[in-house]
Order: structure tokens, then sequence, then C-alpha cells
């Protein structure tokens, strides 16, 4: 079961040097209409499985991430839980400039 998320924790300038390298390739993943499955974040950042493991699930205990039911051939997909950015390059997020 997922700690209970705390809005101070998903502060992404607090991260390690791995979480940020991992949420960075997460999307660069997502912008690029890759899945953010465990082997392409893999593939993405060069991290040892055990590490990449490790930070996956601290990360989303921590609520950074969420993982969703898409299983596939190469697994779950890894999600921020909040962005500051649209998945869709076309599809802008954030307030209307006027």
């Amino acid at each position: 079961m997922a700690d209970k998320v705390d809005p101070a924790g998903l502060e992404v300038q607090g991260l390690s040097d791995t979480a940020v390298t991992i949420y960075e390739a997460i999307a660069t993943l997502e912008f690029s209409g890759q899945r953010t499955s465990f082997p392409n974040i893999a593939s993405a950042t060069s991290l040892a499985r055990p590490s990449l493991e490790d930070e996956l699930d601290k990360m989303t205990r921590r609520g950074l991430l969420r993982v969703t039911d898409e299983e596939a051939d190469d697994g779950p997909v890894y999600i921020p839980s909040q962005r500051g950015w649209s998945a869709a390059p076309e599809q802008a997020e954030g307030h209307q400039m006027s």
C-alpha cells in the first residue's frame, strides 16, 4: 500500500540526482510518445536494475509517481502524480496568457 502522499514530498527540488534523472527520463519518454515502462526507463537512464527498482519504489511511495493499471509485456507504466507539462506536445497545460 502506498504511503500517504505528503504535498511537500512532491517537490522535485529535494530529489536525489538519481531521482531527478528518472523523473526527467519519464517526462522525456512521455513527451516523445513512448511508454514509461521499466525497460524504457532503464534504457533512458542507464541505471542498474536494483538502483532503478529501489528509486522507483521510493518515488512511488513518496507520491511523486503513480503506477498505472496498464500492463503489457514490458510491465506497468510509471507516470508523474502531478505534471507541470502536457504529455501531448499539442496540448499545452497551464494558464492562458492574455
